[in-house]
C-alpha cells in the first residue's frame, strides 16, 4: 500500500495513479485506520473516481445528526440515503441545538430497524431534545449514552425538561455505559430511573443533588465504574452529602474504579462501602471533596488492591493537611502504581515515611505554599524509598512548564487551576 500513497499520517497525501480503480472494499481496509481529519483530507486529495464518498467507507465514524438531512425537518425525506448512511454505523451525535431533528423520521427509522446497528448515542443540549430521548428504547444494540446540558438556568424551564428526559433514560434497558453532565442541579429523587438498569457497566453523574438518592445505584451490580459529582463545576448543593447512603453500594462487588467529587466531610463511615468490597477496587479519586475526615485514610489504607489513588483539590479548597502519622497509613498499598496529593500535605518530608509503596511509578504533588528548590532536592532524596519510581510530577498554579531528569527519575512542572482536568496516571 505505501507503493501507491505516501504516508496518509504525515500530512503530505498523495494519490497514486492506481488509486483511482481501487474497489470499495479495499478503499475500505485503509479507511478503517484513518481518523475523520485524515479521511477528509483524503478526499480533497482525490477525485470522483475513487468514490470516498461511498458512506460505507465512513461507517466506523460517527455520523453527525443534525447534519444529515434524512434526520432534519427541513429537508427531503429519501429513505434509501438514510438506509445507505446508517447501514453498520455504530456512533451517532447531536451537537447544534439550533436545528429541529425530526422525531417521525427517527421513530420511522428505528422502527424499521435502519438504526439498529447504533450502540452509542451523544446527545449535547439534551434539554432541547427530549423527543428524540424517548425514541431510542427501540434500538436494541443502544449500550452508551451520553447526555450533556450547559445552559444553567439560563433558558426557561431547562429543568423541568432535564427531570423529565432522565426518567425515559430508566427505559433504556441495554444501556451498559451512562454519562450525564448537567450544570444546572437536579434533586437526586430523580435518579430512582437507575432502578431499571440493572446491565449498566460505567456510570458517570454530574449535576444531581446527591444529598439524596444514592440509594437508588444500590442495584446496579454489574457496575465497574462509578463516578458520582455532587452538584457540578458551578456549584455545590446547599446540604452535604449523607455519607451513610453510600453504605447502600456495598452489594457493588464488581466496582473497579471510584469517583467521587465534591463529597465533603467523608471520612471511613462513608469510604467503607468501598474498602470491604469483596474484589476491591483498583483505582479511587477524591477530587474537591473538602474537610476530609483523617480516618478516612485508615479505611483507604485496607484498599490494597489500589493500583491509583488520587486526592485532587485545588488552592480554593478548605482541606484538613496530612501529616507523616496519616501519609503513613497508606503503606499498605503494595500495588499502588500512581499518587497524587494536591493541597493535601503539609510537608513533602513527610513523604520519607512511605516505605511500604514499592510499586509506585507516578508521584504527583501540589502544596499550598508552593515547591521550592530545596523540597525538590529533598524529593528527590526521598525517591530511592520508591524503588519503582519513575516519574514525578510537581503543579502549580503559577509554574513554568519543563521537565528534566534526575538520574532515572523524570521530573515535571506542569500548570494546574481549580477545575482543570489533568493527566494523572
Amino acid at each position: 500500500m505505501r507503493s501507491r500513497f505516501s504516508d496518509l499520517r504525515s500530512g503530505s497525501t498523495t494519490i497514486g495513479p492506481a488509486a483511482g480503480s481501487l474497489p470499495p472494499h479495499q478503499w475500505s481496509a485503509v479507511i478503517q485506520y484513518l481518523t475523520a481529519d485524515e479521511l477528509k483530507a483524503l478526499r480533497l486529495a482525490g477525485s470522483k473516481a475513487m468514490h470516498l464518498t461511498d458512506p460505507s467507507l465512513t461507517n466506523h465514524l460517527q455520523l453527525r445528526m443534525d447534519k444529515a438531512p434524512f434526520f432534519l425537518d427541513h429537508d427531503d425525506f429519501a429513505v434509501s440515503q438514510a438506509k445507505e448512511w446508517l447501514a453498520n454505523r455504530r456512533r451517532l451525535v447531536m451537537n447544534d441545538a439550533s436545528l429541529n431533528i425530526c422525531s417521525r423520521r427517527v421513530a420511522y427509522l428505528a422502527a424499521n430497524r435502519y438504526m439498529n446497528s447504533v450502540s452509542e448515542i451523544v446527545i449535547y443540549d439534551c434539554h432541547r431534545h427530549r423527543n428524540i430521548v424517548g425514541l431510542l428504547e427501540q434500538l436494541p444494540n443502544l449500550e452508551s449514552l451520553r447526555l450533556a446540558s450547559y445552559t444553567g438556568d439560563q433558558e426557561e424551564g431547562v429543568r423541568d425538561e432535564l427531570e423529565l428526559l432522565v426518567e425515559s433514560v430508566g427505559k433504556l434497558y441495554s444501556l451498559k455505559k451512562l454519562d450525564v453532565e448537567f450544570d444546572c442541579i437536579i434533586h437526586g429523587s430523580r435518579l430512582s430511573f437507575l432502578q431499571h438498569l440493572q446491565g449498566l457497566k460505567h456510570l458517570r453523574l454530574r449535576g444531581f443533588d446527591l444529598s439524596d438518592g444514592i440509594t437508588s445505584l444500590g442495584g446496579l451490580k454489574d457496575l465497574t465504574n462509578l463516578h458520582l459529582c455532587h452538584g457540578n463545576f458551578y456549584s455545590s448543593p446547599i446540604n452535604d452529602v449523607n455519607e451513610r447512603d453510600l453504605i447502600n453500594l456495598m452489594g457493588l462487588t464488581n466496582l473497579k474504579e471510584v469517583h467521587l467529587e465534591g463529597f465533603d466531610s467523608l471520612s471511613e463511615v462513608g469510604l467503607k462501602a468501598f474498602s470491604t468490597i469483596p474484589t476491591s477496587i483498583d483505582h479511587l479519586a477524591l477530587k474537591h471533596c473538602q474537610d476530609l475526615n483523617q480516618g478516612c485514610l485508615q479505611s483507604i489504607g485496607r484498599m490494597t488492591h489500589l493500583k491509583s489513588l488520587h486526592f485532587v483539590h485545588s488552592a480554593c479548597d478548605e482541606v484538613q493537611l496530612f501529616d507523616a502519622q496519616d501519609v503513613r497509613q497508606l503503606n499498605a498499598l503494595v500495588a499502588l502504581k500512581s499518587l497524587s496529593l494536591f493541597y493535601v500535605l503539609e510537608d513533602p518530608s513527610d513523604l520519607r515515611v512511605l516505605c511500604g509503596l514499592t510499586s509506585l511509578e507516578t508521584l504527583n504533588l501540589a502544596l499550598e505554599d508552593g515547591i521550592h528548590q530545596e523540597d525538590i532536592e529533598g524529593l528527590c532524596q526521598t525517591s530511592p524509598a520508591f524503588r519503582s519510581l519513575k516519574k514525578l510530577r510537581i503543579f502549580s498554579e503559577d509554574c513554568m512548564e519543563h521537565s528534566y531528569r534526575h538520574g532515572n527519575l523524570e521530573i515535571e512542572f506542569l500548570k494546574f487551576a481549580f477545575g482543570d482536568l489533568v493527566h494523572l496516571e
